[in-house]
């Protein structure tokens, strides 16, 4: 059965495991047996991930985010999370869409099942 996931990056992306493996676990969620429907949140400290001065391929990110993009999911980033840490629209990466604070809640309020990493 097709569900709505969504996959919440709440660390900083540096010196951690959390961002690419949140990313893996998406990935495979996508492209998993039922191919759920799979939104990526950048929030708290996790908008630090989000920005495109980020080295993805240090980072183990590349192969995860392209395979999410053949599976459709979605890559947001948090923009009261971004306010709070004085990190700019500007700054965020082309395939990464800014969200407000309040469509992000929506989001994971409507989802069927949620992941933190």
């Amino acid at each position: 059965m097709k569900r709505d996931v969504v996959v919440m990056l709440t660390r900083a992306p540096c010196g951690r495991v959390h961002v690419p493996e949140g990313l893996r676990a998406a990935r495979g969620v996508a492209a998993g047996f039922d191919r759920h429907d799979v939104t990526v949140i950048f929030t708290q400290d996790g908008v630090y991930g989000a920005r495109a001065a980020v080295d993805r391929d240090a980072l183990n990110m590349s192969g995860h985010v392209a395979d999410l993009d053949e599976q459709d999911g979605q890559l947001v980033v948090d923009g009261a999370a971004m306010a709070e840490r004085g990190v700019d629209a500007g700054e965020i990466a082309a395939d990464i869409a800014v969200w407000s604070d309040d469509r992000v809640t929506a989001r994971i309020r409507d989802a069927d099942r949620t992941l933190d990493f």
